[in-house]
């Protein structure tokens, strides 16, 4: 299956996965074939994208990381920590929210291989909520593969990752949407929000490591980072895990590029920031958790070649993917897709060149009757 931006999704193509709304209730169930009449209504519900049959292969389906309630349960809890600090009340975990807690780390180690999916997480540009859901889920991933296995610091990591952008509540909405194109007085303003969050967090009865990491998110290792520019061991090992993911989840959400495209250059920079930006045991750690190219991905090699990745089998190699090439490198579809493995000796000359958009990829997901 393929993830593709709504905009591309066309009639009769079929849904790969349910869609649910923000409650977790399924809004339109996997199998159905859309219609213009349900495309506006996915539409109108701010769907931002969807999971797409391909007609062509069968691919292995893609599980599940979370379970729709567990997520629901992490919005809901964030959005009551805001909803009290807005109202200027002390915040503190209610029976409901701590099992929340333990329901996101059950699901974070209960199946280590839907983690690799990870790559599929997908949200709004601006949504913090399910932005912060996304960072709580991968967080544990990355600690789990750093051997960080007691269930109370998970549990306590997956806190400090659900509340570390807190302190946006401090920040003017508007800069929060716009800050890909922010001026230097606007960022300046949108960075306080590390500072607002250790403030707002120093008054709860909370872990310290949970204010760590509010106050600490946005720090690097080589001291570019910010509030303080912090670096190496003087920050803290939460805020060092939370730091890679969070700057991971944001490139994924960024509305300007593919699906796909977003999550191979989010792979790519944190690989580039390795040991620099990020350190260097934990971005192995979240890298080993998230395919390079994501089972699905549409990829275009240096021959010309058009393919869909199906697995990687090299851990070894994760920039060389088996692939179900669709198309010559002329552009024709090919009546029968052959199985082509990039880490084969006899491939060793070819690269993927690009990641397909959206709307290329979109040529090869219509049924043949089309």
């Amino acid at each position: 299956m393929q993830r593709l931006a709504l905009e591309f999704v066309r009639p009769k193509m079929v849904l790969a996965r349910d869609v649910y709304d923000q409650d977790g209730t399924i809004m339109v169930s996997a199998g159905t074939a859309l219609t213009d009449s349900l495309l506006t209504r996915l539409n109108k519900w701010e769907i931002r994208s969807v999971f797409i049959r391909n007609p062509r292969i069968e691919l292995p389906s893609i599980p599940a990381a979370m379970q729709e309630r567990t997520r629901n349960r992490a919005r809901l809890m964030v959005e009551h920590a805001f909803q009290l600090i807005r109202r200027a009340e002390q915040f503190s975990l209610t029976e409901e929210e701590t099992q929340t807690i333990h329901s996101v780390v059950h699901d974070a180690t209960q199946d280590p291989q839907a983690l690799v999916h990870m790559a599929h997480i997908d949200r709004n540009s601006s949504d913090i909520l399910s932005h912060s859901v996304n960072v709580a889920l991968l967080s544990v991933a990355t600690a789990l593969s750093l051997g960080i296995n007691k269930i109370a610091l998970l549990q306590e990591l997956a806190l400090a990752a659900l509340l570390h952008d807190i302190g946006l509540l401090m920040i003017p909405q508007d800069l929060i949407v716009r800050r890909g194109s922010l001026t230097s007085e606007e960022a300046a303003i949108y960075r306080e929000h590390a500072s607002w969050g250790h403030t707002i967090l120093q008054q709860s009865s909370l872990p310290d490591s949970i204010i760590h990491v509010a106050y600490e998110h946005h720090e690097h290792t080589d001291g570019t980072g910010y509030p303080k520019q912090l670096t190496g061991q003087s920050i803290h090992p939460f805020s060092r895990i939370v730091s890679a993911v969070n700057s991971y989840e944001n490139m994924c959400a960024n509305v300007f590029l593919s699906q796909d495209s977003q999550r191979h250059l989010a792979y790519e920079s944190i690989m580039a920031g390795s040991g620099t930006r990020f350190d260097l045991k934990v971005a192995k750690a979240l890298l080993s958790r998230l395919p390079m190219y994501p089972s699905g991905s549409m990829v275009e090699l240096t021959n010309g070649l058009v393919g869909v990745v199906v697995s990687t089998t090299s851990q070894d190699m994760p920039h060389r993917p088996q692939l179900k090439i669709l198309a010559d490198s002329a552009g024709n579809q090919l009546e029968t897709p052959y199985l082509l493995d990039l880490a084969g000796l006899e491939n060793q000359t070819l690269f993927v060149r690009e990641v397909l958009s959206d709307e290329r990829a979109s040529r090869f997901m219509l049924p043949a009757d089309n």
